[in-house]
This record gives structure tokens, C-alpha cells and sequence, in this order.
């Protein structure tokens, strides 16, 4: 079972991921409770635009934003990515392609790079590599979502 313990989110206006391998749909511990996640590896990520956020303590969560246009990455060596939700437009040769990936909705083929935009991924965690964030500002903010979704 897939560590974690949190989900954050990672939004980012690109996002590039080399040497991916979809390994499948395995259990995760999320806040107490398993759930079925997406497992991905891959050998390098590049985000841009970043920013990540995650609830901290109920109504407060924690962003991270890279400098805008900044492109951050996530390398060297095997990484896994355990994702409860991946959304956004895969970019094929230029033609975007909505997708919303989810346990119940896996990606139906395993590509060996995949480039996706306007993309918003749900994980609970993420192991290996080192994670390089340009300009990275860190904020704790009040968390605005709605009561049902904290």
C-alpha cells in the first residue's frame, strides 16, 4: 500500500512527463482511509507554472507557487506519483484532448511520455527525485472551498 497520508493538489499550465510508465491502479492511505490511486512512474517531470496546495489544518492549506512562466522539475531517477485524479488536456502532436483520469477511469494505453496543459492532478504522494521550484513562494492562506469539500 501507497504511502501519503494527505492529498494536494498540483496545478500547472504544462506538464511533461518522461520515461512514464502506468503501473496501474493500487491502494493508498488518505487521511485515514484507502482509496484507489493511479501509480506512475517516471524518469523526469517538468511543470510549469506550479503551484501546489494542500490543507493543513481544517479551513487553512498551504501554497506553493514557482515564478510565473518558471518551469519547475522533478529529477533525477525513477520517480513515482500516486494520483487520485489527473484532468486536463493531453497534448498530441498539437491536438489537445480532454482527459479526466481517475481509479475508476485509468489512462487506456501506456505511453512512454505524455504532455498534458491546463492540467490539474490530485496525489497523495510522490517519491523520488528532487523537486526544483524557481522562484518558489510559500504561503498559509485560509482554505475557500466549500464546508463538504475540506
Amino acid at each position: 500500500m501507497a504511502g501519503g497520508g494527505r492529498e494536494w493538489t498540483l496545478t500547472a499550465s504544462r506538464l511533461e512527463l518522461g520515461g512514464l510508465d502506468f503501473a496501474g491502479v493500487v491502494d493508498a492511505l488518505v487521511n485515514g482511509q484507502v482509496v484507489k490511486v493511479l501509480k506512475f512512474t517516471a524518469g523526469d517531470m517538468k511543470i510549469k507554472d506550479l503551484v501546489q496546495t494542500a490543507q493543513v489544518a481544517p479551513g487553512v492549506k498551504l501554497v506553493t507557487a514557482a515564478r510565473p512562466g518558471s518551469t519547475s522539475t522533478v529529477s533525477p531517477g525513477r520517480i513515482e506519483l500516486f494520483t487520485v485524479q489527473l484532468k486536463g488536456n493531453l497534448d498530441l502532436l498539437g491536438i489537445k484532448i480532454p482527459v479526466d483520469y481517475t481509479a475508476a477511469h485509468p489512462p487506456p494505453i501506456n505511453a512512454p511520455f505524455a504532455v498534458f496543459t491546463d492540467v490539474t492532478v490530485r496525489n497523495t504522494d510522490l517519491i523520488g527525485g528532487t523537486l526544483t521550484i524557481p522562484g518558489a513562494r510559500i504561503s498559509v492562506v485560509p482554505d475557500q472551498a466549500p464546508a463538504e469539500r475540506r
